[in-house]
């Protein structure tokens, strides 16, 4: 039962006569209390951390306040206001409705809001109600409606600093109330009823839904006219606690609305708090980050979270160095990257497999559930390898079969237990999301860290590890005291994995610490990760977690938007640079004078004996499973050039990617024509190089949306990936032909009959060096020289990873061919192909042979367009995860 529900009740038993008195006994105070500012402390509960309080305050008249903004705020918060007598029956009885229904709604009068916010605390009891009751019914009798309304906007507090309506109407428009219209209004109206959770800088969908209710009311009621509603342009948040403490602010704000615990009291009512956070932590993190990226390029941000495993309480935090208001990098979303390995370890343990078991560490393998190639970082090879050296060495394939040994959702479970969220921003965390292979569901790259984390979640996780186990919730707030009910914060925990699977991980973890040279002056373990950008040999996102028993922390590097990482001297950012040095560099400075705590023994849980080392799997190259699944009758791939003689046809795999224009360069040097084997995804991300294939005379070979195998597939679903790869290749070159088709690593099956009724050519190879395996420029141009036979067509790669190697072993091998008389054509066609939607890209008609009297092989027929075009991606590809 809700506690308006309560008073009313009392208010009927009482009867008329006693409510009269009551209210009788509760005068409206002669003065409303001067707002205070509330005041934050370090967790000694003596130095001050910040002062919170509403320092931008002008009353103004109700006349200098907008018709459009009192009406606004009247749908929001009381649209019976110049009907009732204070309290208001008919809200009261919603309330009733809505609380027997399972929800709660709040009965509160504007009248009652004032009396409560100028007079009262925010307790929620019966005696405080009933003193609201009383307050709000004997200001409706001293007070006309307008004065009430007027020293209710004047007493509000709206956020960002904002107390009152002229320092909110400057706040969020930069102008006076007399000048907001309804749109603006509308803003405003929607943040008295949480001035954090609705501010559009904080959560803009959050702000945008309360908006959009507030004007259908105002259209229902005639007050607005909807063909000129708009959603108004709002400044940006100002920063009234600059640096990184301003953020810290904000988190306390938000875990403050939590517990009742309201922004108007912390602003307005003199409270004191005291915080987790540890002044010595927090002095050790703005000064450690700042030393990280001093003299680094311009657009690196960072941000650091330390959590006390003991209790889970923040010890420090660094989400960005703009202050109070601006985006916080610490509880942004980013892919973790090998930091998620030790959840994939734990799993294991807790399904019996042992961190010594051994596994198969080659690179690169092939997994039945993942269309694409997993490769090692740097390719490096570890065919005997035990789960801590895989870990050691960050390798990918190693931990990609254990997920695949005991099934990603029960990685997914492990890390929602050890501190990851079941949901971020309302939406199920950790699969795959619109756009992704298999949207909803978790896949197998779980184990590379693919699925985005805050680092604020990833340092609970490694509390929990560090913890032996047990599981603190995160938090900011030790206790509140002052003119609100009195809070503390407090944690017993919970045991969510055993401490002997604790245990083990962090025996494999502070294996990584001590072979990387990572170690803070004392006992640790932890995990570096860095994430690729897109298929480029850059990185967007570098971490480092770690812990000691006394503290576990999260680094991360990044940009605002991703992009490629790289520091003053050009070099990569990895997690093993930047973010390591900031880790060891803040837990020494941290820890700085506190006794040194030993890490627990391993307890070697599981059986070593449970790895796939020496069992069959994935025996196939990726390039040569063409047997597997044969391409129907009549659509077999043409493996020959065009016109007979000595003739070769170079095609192109995986790209474009950004050694796409070397490679286009180089033809155009010897001007030899060539086909390329376009990756949708690839073409929405690099549209000017599908552009200059055309341009330059070349012929386009559709290779899937998203290089997945298509052999394994349906016919349909074959079709419909086709179809989407030629809509992003049509939207990046309108009215270029798509001559040819060709499955990834070579597995038809059914997406041969496919390409060939969207009219593509299905395109095979007899001439492949492997260079995907870069195993050397030299080596790839002898492979082709040995395999190279006359009308052959060749398979080389200009995408999919590093591609120097293929790009030098060309421009050693192209001018050798010509001057042993080869001549360079297009693959042969068997199916007859149409320009795609839109203006004809133009082109030269330049001969495919560097020899003047050599044919010019005929024009290919095109192929017809796709019906729409591929939207642009909104996540990376399956980039690699690196250490």
């Amino acid at each position: 039962m809700t506690v308006a529900v309560a008073v009313l009740m009392f208010w009927t038993a009482a009867g008329v006569g006693a409510a009269e008195a009551y209210v009788e006994s509760v005068p409206v105070p002669g003065a409303m209390p001067e707002p205070q500012a509330s005041v934050l402390y370090y967790r000694d509960g003596r130095t001050i951390l910040a002062r919170v309080g509403a320092t931008d305050h002008n009353d103004v008249p109700l006349s200098a306040i907008s018709p459009e903004l009192r009406r606004a705020v009247l749908l929001a918060e009381d649209q019976e206001f110049y009907d009732h007598a204070g309290v208001s029956i008919r809200g009261v009885a919603r309330a009733m409705v809505a609380d027997a229904g399972g929800a709660h709604q709040g009965a509160s009068t504007i009248t009652q809001q004032y009396a409560r916010n100028a007079f009262l605390s925010q307790a929620v009891t019966v005696d405080r109600k009933l003193r609201e009751f009383a307050l709000a019914v004997n200001l409706e009798r001293e007070l006309s409606k307008d004065e009430i309304l007027d020293r209710y906007l004047n007493t509000i507090y709206y956020g960002r600093g904002a107390y009152g309506i002229a320092a909110a109407a400057h706040a969020y428009f930069g102008i006076t109330p007399d000048r907001l219209d309804f749109a603006q209004s509308a803003v405003l109206a929607a943040v008295i009823k949480d001035p954090w959770g609705f501010d559009p800088a904080h959560d803009a969908k959050a702000a945008r839904r309360r908006w959009n209710w507030i004007s259908a009311l105002g259209r229902a009621n005639g007050w607005v006219d909807p063909k000129a509603l708009e959603y108004p342009a709002i400044q940006p948040a100002g920063s009234p606690i600059g640096g990184p403490i301003g953020l810290v602010v904000d988190q306390v704000e938000r875990e403050l609305s939590t517990h009742g615990v309201t922004s108007q009291q912390l602003h307005t009512q003199g409270l004191s708090v005291v915080t987790t956070l540890d002044a010595t932590a927090q002095q050790a993190a703005v000064t450690t980050v700042a030393a990280g990226l001093h003299g680094q390029p311009k657009g690196l941000e960072a941000a650091l979270v330390a959590v006390d495993p003991a209790s889970g309480g923040v010890r420090a935090y660094y989400g960005g160095e703009h202050g109070s208001g601006y985006f916080d990098y610490a509880s942004a979303l980013h892919p973790a990257a090998s930091t998620f390995k030790p959840i994939v370890l734990a799993a294991a343990l807790g399904r019996g497999i042992a961190y010594q078991s051994h596994w198969d560490g080659s690179s690169p393998r092939l997994f039945p559930d993942r269309g694409v190639p997993l490769r090692n970082h740097d390719n490096l090879q570890c065919a005997n390898c035990t789960l801590e050296k895989a870990m050691v060495d960050s390798l990918n394939t190693p931990f990609y079969a254990v997920t695949a040994e005991i099934g990603p959702n029960r990685v997914r479970d492990m890390a929602v237990k050890l501190g990851i969220p079941e949901k971020y921003q309302g939406a199920k965390s950790m699969v795959d999301v619109k756009g992704d292979p298999a949207p909803g569901k978790t896949r197998g790259d779980i184990a590379l860290g693919r699925y985005p984390v805050t680092p604020g979640d990833l340092a609970t996780v490694y509390a929990t590890l560090a913890g032996n186990g047990v599981r603190h919730q995160r938090h900011f707030v030790e206790s509140v005291t002052g003119a609100a009910a009195g809070y503390t914060g407090s944690d017993a925990g919970a045991t969510v994995i055993d401490a002997k699977i604790a245990a083990d991980v962090s025996t494999v973890l502070r294996s990584v610490v001590q072979d990387n040279g990572f170690t803070p002056g004392r006992p640790a373990a932890g995990k570096t990760g860095t994430q690729q950008y897109r298929e480029t040999l850059d990185n967007q996102d570098a971490w480092m977690a770690g812990y000691t028993p006394e503290l576990a922390t999260a680094v991360w590097l990044g940009r605002a938007k991703p992009g490629p990482l790289r520091d003053k001297a050009g070099k990569r950012i990895e997690g093993d640079t930047i973010p390591a040095r900031v880790w060891s560099a803040f837990t020494r400075s941290a820890l700085q004078g506190q006794p040194a705590t030993p890490l627990p023994a391993p307890a070697h849980v599981g059986r070593s004996d449970a790895g796939d080392f020496g069992k069959s799997h994935d025996a196939k190259s990726p390039d040569t499973v063409a047997n597997l699944h044969a391409p129907a009758a009549g659509y077999e791939p043409v493996v020959h050039t065009e016109h007979t003689g000595k003739r070769l046809a170079l095609t192109f795999d995986d790209g474009p990617s950004d050694y796409t224009p070397a490679v286009l360069d180089l033809l155009a040097q010897y001007h030899v024509k060539a086909t390329f084997c376009v990756v949708g995804e690839n073409a929405t991300w690099y549209p000017q190089q599908v552009r200059r294939i055309v341009a330059d005379g070349h012929r386009l070979c559709n290779h899937s949306m998203h290089h997945d195998d298509l052999g394994i597939i349906s016919a349909a679903k074959s079709a419909a990936d086709i179809a989407e790869a030629d809509a992003a290749i049509a939207e990046a070159a309108p009215g270029s032909t798509v001559t040819y088709y060709r499955a990834p690593y070579g597995d038809f099956g059914p997406s041969a009959k496919a390409g060939g009724l969207a009219g593509h050519t299905p395109l095979g190879w007899v001439v492949d060096p492997d260079d995907w395996l870069l195993p050397g420029a030299d080596v790839i141009e002898q492979r082709i020289k040995q395999q190279l036979t006359p009308r052959a067509v060749v398979l080389v790669h200009d995408g999919g990873g590093d591609r120097k190697q293929t790009v030098e072993a060309l421009r050693k091998l192209i001018p050798d061919l010509l001057a042993d008389g080869w001549t360079f054509d297009f693959p042969e066609t068997t199916i007859a192909s149409k320009p795609q939607a839109g203006p004809t890209t133009p082109g030269p008609s330049a001969s495919v042979s560097a020899t003047p009297s050599d044919p010019v092989p005929p024009a290919s027929s095109p192929t017809p367009s796709a019906s729409s075009s591929s939207p642009a991606p909104s996540d990376p590809p399956e980039p690699q995860s690196t250490p």
